[in-house]
């Protein structure tokens, strides 16, 4: 490089070194303003001339009263902003299993496969003896099929909201009776399809034609009230208590559902104890980065502090996990947890997912290794990592 060549290079860097600091800093004219409304002050009434009345006038928007004590000061660090769900781009149509159990995964709002199931059912020959929206329920008359004779089947379609915004699901339940069993009245469904195999036939055929169906399928109204308004899974944060996430699922799909989305993304899942909801895992967020530029700069170089992070989690075992855990810390959510304690903090890296709850009255939450509750701001950001890969 010439003389020349050299002081225009350092002059140019300096510029352009000199040019942030005139924008941005704290003097700068685009500096972070991000802390400003916690300086604002309340301003005072507004003060009329005299012999002017001021006429009372309802407020448009009341604003609530906020519990707690005063806003606290200081600096403030913007979050990066979430990545999308890996969900985000799958099928529009898909199959999930639980053990026995499948369901049929619809990326579209519940009132626009309600249309859709009815034009499938209706395009199979299928007649409905029942359609209710406002329970999401369906079931066909009854049926006999040609290699089956002696026996008559029915159908029974339920359609409800999935665990991400805008999906559905829909759940397909088969009976079969005696050919000359009465009828009438309410069926008495059992809990388990009569067929696993009819009810294959069902939901593989139906999900076929879900998937063949446009995308800018037309909306049912009286369907938009299939769900009730109820939500099955929401980030909660009560004002002065740890976040959580509160899940209205059975426990054995809540588990499974949150192993899959700790395991995607910036989560890795190292040990886990299904049976008691307990999952080790480490969280770096460099990981997406790698994962979106597998060939690149970025893959080479953050994929060697996400190697140490995770072959140093891999060699713990469950049972050191347990024995780092102080029960003392929240003895409710570790009751029932045999082999807690009784081991000095061994400074284990990552988290503990930990999924309880009875019935379909699930929590998860995200604690350290020894099983204290984490920081606010930190909880919230790995509970919602979590929120956005179940399914």
């Amino acid at each position: 490089m010439t003389r020349f060549t050299a002081g225009t290079a350092l002059g140019i860097a300096s510029l352009a070194l000199v040019g942030c600091g005139m924008f941005g800093g704290d003097d700068g004219y685009f500096r972070d303003r991000g802390d400003d409304y916690q300086m604002a002050n309340s301003l005072p009434p507004l003060q009329l001339p005299p012999g002017v009345t001021a006429k009372y006038q309802e407020e448009l928007y009341e604003i609530p009263q906020v519990g707690g004590g005063e806003l606290e000061r200081g600096e403030f660090e913007v979050p990066r902003p979430q990545p999308l769900s890996t969900n985000v781009g799958m099928d529009r149509v898909k199959i999930q299993k639980l053990g026995n159990r499948r369901w049929v995964l619809v990326s579209q709002p519940p009132d626009e496969v309600w249309p859709q199931l009815h034009y499938f059912l209706r395009s199979s020959g299928l007649q409905l003896a029942m359609s209710d929206a406002s329970s999401g329920l369906m079931e066909t008359v009854w049926l006999t099929f040609g290699e089956s004779p002696d026996t008559k089947d029915k159908y029974q379609l339920r359609v409800e909201s999935g665990v991400q915004p805008d999906t559905t699901e829909v759940h397909v339940r088969h009976l079969s009776v005696p050919v000359d069993t009465p009828v009438g009245g309410q069926v008495n469904w059992p809990e388990r399809s009569t067929s696993p195999e009819r009810e294959g036939w069902m939901i593989d055929e139906m999900s076929t034609s879900l998937a063949a169906e446009s995308t800018g399928a037309t909306a049912s109204l009286v369907a938009q009230a299939i769900g009730g308004g109820s939500v099955k899974v929401q980030l909660v944060e009560p004002a002065g208590k740890e976040p959580y996430i509160a899940m209205d699922l059975a426990m054995d799909r809540a588990r499974a559902t949150v192993a899959h989305a700790i395991n995607v993304g910036a989560y890795r899942l190292h040990q886990e104890d299904a049976d008691i909801g307990l999952f080790y895992v480490t969280y770096d967020e460099d990981r997406e980065l790698s994962e979106e530029d597998d060939d690149r700069w970025f893959s080479w170089r953050l994929g060697k502090d996400e190697d140490k992070l995770a072959k140093a989690a891999d060699k713990v075992t469950l049972q050191q996990l347990l024995a780092n855990i102080d029960p003392s810390a929240d003895p409710a959510l570790f009751s029932g947890i045999e082999g807690l304690g009784g081991a000095a903090d061994q400074k284990i890296p990552g988290y503990l997912v930990l999924v309880r709850g009875t019935g379909e009255a699930v929590q998860v939450r995200v604690r350290d290794t020894r099983g204290k509750p984490l920081p606010r701001n930190r909880a919230t950001q790995l509970l919602m990592a979590v929120r956005q890969n179940l399914i």
